[in-house]
């Protein structure tokens, strides 16, 4: 990266503040969104990417046995949590391999975005190589729908 966190980044208008699901930092779970460990959060552009911090998620596990099934909670308890929390570190982007149901409401504040990929220096490649269409459905405000990017051409 060749800017730091606090620069001119910040004011680029075509850059997005991007959290990205992860368990250690570097991998992007197959779980939902709301149950990662933490997120990576990063300054995003059409050609660069400033990681500005890591952020653990208290709200990980809420809503599960802890058993390999899903018991979904309707309403707005862990959802709620996590938008709040995504606000305050201003992310206007979701970066997931899966969301819950949940995604209908969080899509109202920020853009989630599915992806079938492992790790988040990939998928920063991926949100990247599809920057266009990510800044139109950002710029779609609380009508967007979330967006699926697949890394095969």
């Amino acid at each position: 990266c060749t800017k730091r966190m606090g620069e001119s980044m910040t004011n680029d208008a075509d850059g997005l503040i991007v959290a990205f699901a992860t368990v250690d930092g570097v991998a992007i779970p197959k779980a939902h969104f709301g149950e990662a460990q933490q997120y990576e959060i990063y300054q995003v552009t059409a050609d660069d990417a400033t990681r500005l911090e890591s952020v653990n998620n208290p709200h990980a596990g809420e809503g599960h046995g802890g058993g390999s099934h899903h018991r979904h909670e309707h309403g707005g308890g862990k959802g709620a949590g996590i938008g709040r929390l995504l606000a305050q570190h201003q992310v206007q982007v979701m970066v997931s391999r899966a969301f819950g149901q949940n995604i209908v409401h969080m899509r109202e504040r920020f853009l989630p975005v599915k992806v079938d990929i492992e790790e988040v220096v990939a998928a920063i490649d991926l949100l990247q190589r599809h920057w266009g269409q990510v800044r139109s459905r950002w710029l779609q405000g609380q009508a967007r729908k979330h967006l699926v990017l697949h890394s095969a051409p």
